[in-house]
């Protein structure tokens, strides 16, 4: 008789009759335990069932608690490593998934140990999945998923009997998904349609599967403003879901909040809210009024409202979607005390919080209540947390990265709202609050990893050396693996096998890293709490350290404006610019210097000047500018624009702003003043001398070798290229150069952190889809280690504390700008290696310009004056002595100084000649003083 109950409820569970499939197992289990025992595995079975169906109702309390009898079961009757116990495990992930919490990891993990089982391996496919599905819709970390759906694919195609399409389709289909957050549509499409043919192979034309599919396709027409797509794929979807479910089914909610944003994009409020109001209505009568998904309904709702203007009522859906995502439900307090763990799903606290805080701000212009102001300025505080939250619980670069592309809308708004409340009460403290998100917007992966090279080596932390050295040795072989895999597709007739072997040592180095950060979070908290330190330096503090002659000067750029922000020692402003085109006349910009277009580079150097300069020319004291650039900015030489229209087409006529300022570049203030960067334990061993290489590609580089900068003084002046170059500035600096056979990367990571200056006359190339591809050549070899292409990526795991190192190379300085963290260069990288400042170009110099204005360059450091005055003068003096064909900017206008400006102390060939000749004059007057004194004596 149990048997046949169980069989019956198989069979409502399958055609989603959750209730009579609930009530058939709950009469199998009386029987059961009455005949059987509580604690046979029949009644365990019994109990992860029921668990399932509460899980797809949603109702993840008691599927966790059916789950867990399950499992205690489980172990009274076999051993704790049973492949069953495996599967309540992952079971339960999956719950506490759905509930938006990271025990989730914990009980994959543990499935994971078990199915990790020669027996098992199969299962390891769906951990994987389940793994992938965590990161991504939870944590929102989209390259750490895609590592788990890959390898979770890998473990289908190997284990699986070739016609499993379903389980395969599901990784397809996931896959997928992630490309097309990357925007990657073509491999996007590739994979949505192979999950397609997988499905449809296994589970016919009408299953949820397909209709998931359909959604995901529609959702990525959607990202691609190809609307009329995207409704016929949400149409489809929506045909198979109501074929197969209930009417308040969340799938069938999710499409029709989908449809509702389609709409609202198109600007058709009145069809967007008709669709958003059944998602809501459907989703209420399945889970109440005060449910997370409903909280999602009510997001929705009050966006349509804000965009009608119709603020009280967006207000209202904003209130009602927080109290849905509060845990405690009796508690109304979010104004008095603010705790953003008392919520359940981050994303959509920030959602609703900013949206509120943007409504609050356009009421405020509506009405002019000054309450309005102040309320929304407090809720922007409060998303600040939750961004904060979000970007410290991400492990994976790029999703650090990405995270700054929604924190910079947000602090746009935040701007905006408190620049209003300065324009009524004209307080300091609303400024000092602007430039506070100003520089909470940039730089805080770069800003983090310097925190955790400071807190390395704070003593009181003592992090265990032997921690360190393993965390430097994982770095290193991820950095070696990465460089395999890129050097292995890039051959013409790459080896599959071997892409996947290093893939899979790749991920479980990635394992292996998150691992060691989770016990050093749980062991050595006060190292964990210094690494995540995200304090932002102010004003006051950034006074306190710059001279009268300096300004710090902070863009922040959105599509048509830009905020300019100016600290001198003694005043503080800050100016909305109009920038209409901005991007579009970086761009002109840049083609017309780098095509010698005078015509039209004289034309947008002024316009330029005049849009982001003159309007705050008084604001700028001094003769130095340290300029934080932003957005597009990034590609913008500041020096080579024009403070006035001239009729010349003389290079040497031209009123460059450089011939006002000495210009250096700042990924933030935070990064260039606070005292983090640098250990002074450590920069004390490094030689004050530079070290140099110089690429060769000729087919004979047998002379090559290593020499001092002192024997180079003394070759020919027959020298090529780059050599040439560093024979101009060993007439300056001692130390050690490469070149030819020797110039290989080994000798790079093996001498880097011992000099104050580098300098590498490379050739470099930057990969603008991949920043973390760009490279710098060195001469090949026959090293079995090192490939001699220094990849961005490998400087992560270098310690490289120079003062400058100097890129004489093609356009290191140049690479894709990301929200919230600049320019993505191979200049960057050398940033986050421990670089304190960089020399970079922005474009391809010419050998025949490089030796001049380098030596130049050199000479002027070794007179003592601070970098960015040392390139200033330099470019003067060459623009002044070239030859006149030489002059364009394209010539020596590349150059660009980022980071610290300090005058940097180097040991030069020439001190102790200097010295030799001081005592020797004084010999010599010392000697014809007792010369003249006895000739005068003798007279008398």
């Amino acid at each position: 008789m149990a048997r046949s109950y169980h069989n019956m409820a198989i069979i409502y569970y399958y055609t989603l009759d959750y209730k009579n499939a609930l009530q058939n197992y709950r009469k199998a289990l009386a029987i059961n335990i009455d005949i059987l025992g509580k604690d046979h595995p029949k009644v365990g079975n019994t109990y992860n069932n029921m668990g399932i169906i509460y899980n797809d109702q949603g109702k993840f309390n008691l599927a966790i608690e059916y789950y867990k009898k399950a499992i205690q079961i489980k172990i009274k009757n076999s051993e704790n490593q049973h492949v069953d116990i495996g599967s309540f495990y992952l079971n339960i992930g999956i719950v506490y998934s759905n509930l938006k919490d990271e025990r989730a990891l914990d009980y994959y993990k543990k499935a994971l140990k078990i199915y990790s089982k020669e027996n098992y391996l199969k299962g390891l496919s769906a951990i994987y999945q389940n793994f992938g599905v965590f990161y991504s819709d939870v944590k929102g970390e989209y390259d750490k998923a895609l590592e788990y759906y890959k390898k979770g694919l890998d473990v289908a195609i190997r284990y699986y009997d070739g016609d499993n399409y379903e389980v395969i389709g599901d990784i397809y289909h996931n896959i997928a998904t992630m490309f097309s957050i990357k925007k990657d549509y073509k491999k996007t499409l590739y994979y949505f349609n192979n999950a397609l043919q997988n499905y449809k192979t296994t589970l016919g034309e009408n299953h949820e599967n397909i209709a998931m599919v359909y959604e995901s396709m529609g959702n990525m027409y959607v990202i691609k403003k190809e609307e009329d797509k995207a409704l016929l794929y949400y149409e489809k979807c929506l045909k198979i879901r109501n074929i197969i479910f209930d009417m308040d089914h969340p799938s069938i909610v999710a499409i029709y909040n989908n449809i509702g944003e389609l709409y609202q994009n198109k600007k058709n409020y009145k069809k967007a809210l008709e669709y958003y109001q059944k998602g809501l209505e459907l989703t209420q009568n399945r889970y109440g009024k005060e449910h997370l998904l409903t909280g999602a309904c009510y997001t929705h709702i009050a966006t349509i409202y804000q965009e009608q203007q119709e603020y009280q009522k967006a207000i209202s859906y904003f209130d009602k979607a927080l109290i849905a995502n509060t845990k405690n439900k009796n508690s109304n307090t979010i104004d008095l005390v603010f705790d953003s763990s008392e919520y359940y799903d981050s994303k959509l606290l920030l959602e609703t919080l900013s949206g509120k805080a943007k409504t609050l701000q356009l009421q405020f212009k509506q009405n002019n209540n000054i309450k309005d102001i102040q309320h929304s300025i407090v809720l922007y505080e409060y998303v600040d947390q939750v961004i904060n939250s979000i970007r410290q619980s991400y492990q994976n670069y790029k999703d650090k990265v990405a995270i700054g592309n929604k924190a910079k809308e947000v602090y746009t708004d935040a701007i905006n709202t408190l620049l209003l409340e300065y324009e009524n009460k004209q307080e300091q403290i609303s400024l000092d609050k602007v430039f506070y998100y100003i520089e909470k917007s940039k730089s805080n992966v770069l800003k983090e990893l310097l925190n955790d090279s400071y807190a390395k080596n704070v003593i009181d932390i003592e992090l265990p050396i032997e921690h360190v050295s393993l965390e430097k040795e994982v770095k290193t072989n991820q950095a070696f693996y990465r460089s395999q895999i890129i050097e292995e597709k890039s051959n013409s007739l790459s080896d599959t096998l071997k892409i996947r072997e290093y893939e899979n040592k790749l991920f479980s180095l990635n394992r292996r890293q998150d691992s060691l950060t989770k016990i050093i979070e749980e062991n050595y908290p006060n190292y964990y709490q210094l690494r995540r330190k995200n304090e932002i330096i102010s004003i006051t503090e950034i006074q306190e350290q710059i001279d009268r002659n300096t300004t710090v000067l902070e863009y922040f750029s959105t599509d048509s404006v830009t905020y300019a922000f100016s600290i001198s020692k003694y005043d503080v402003s800050v100016k909305k610019l109009n920038t209409p085109y901005l991007k579009n006349n970086i761009k002109e910009f840049q083609e017309s210097i780098t095509t010698q277009y005078i015509k039209s580079y004289k034309k947008i150097a002024n316009i330029l000047y005049t849009q982001l300069i003159l309007p705050i020319k008084n604001d700028l004291v001094g003769n130095r500018l340290i300029i934080i650039p932003d957005g597009p900015l990034w590609h913008l030489n500041f020096e080579l624009l024009h403070t006035k229209e001239i009729e010349s087409d003389k290079a040497l006529d031209f009123p460059y702003v450089l011939r006002e300022y000495a210009i250096s570049y700042a990924n933030s203030t935070n990064v260039l003043f606070n005292s983090f960067k640098r250990n002074d334990a450590i920069t004390s061993t490094i030689k004050k001398e530079c070290l140099a290489f110089s690429f060769s590609d000729t087919l004979d580089v047998s002379t090559g070798k290593m020499m001092s900068l002192s024997a180079l003084r003394d070759a020919g002046d027959d020298l090529p290229g780059t050599r040439k170059e560093i024979k101009a500035i060993s007439e300056i600096i001692d130390g050690q150069y490469y070149y030819g056979i020797d110039a290989i990367e080994t000798n790079f990571k093996e001498n880097a952190g011992q000099y104050s200056i580098l300098h590498l006359a490379l050739h470099g190339e930057v990969d603008h889809n991949k920043p973390e591809n760009s490279k710098l050549y060195f001469t090949k070899s026959n090293d079995t280690l090192e490939d001699n292409l220094l990849y961005s990526h490998e400087l992560f795991a270098l310690d490289i504390p120079a003062d400058l190192t100097v890129l004489s190379a093609c356009n290191t300085g140049t690479g894709q700008v990301a929200n919230g963290e600049g320019i993505m260069s191979l200049g960057t990288a050398f940033q986050y290696a421990g670089t304190k400042s960089l020399l970079l170009s922005s474009w391809e110099v010419s050998d025949r310009v490089a030796p001049e204005l380098m030596k130049y360059f050199y000479s002027n450091l070794e007179k003592g004056m601070s970098k960015d005055q040392a390139l200033q003068q330099a470019k003067l003096k060459y623009i002044n002595t070239a030859d006149i064909f030489y002059t364009n900017p394209f010539y020596w206008g590349s150059f660009y100084l980022l980071g610290n400006s300090d005058p940097i102390v180097i040991d030069t060939p020439f001190v102790m000649n200097r010295l030799y000749w001081i005592l020797l004059i004084s010999v010599i007057l010392c000697l014809l003083l007792v010369v003249f004194y006895y000739i005068k004596k003798n007279r008398v």
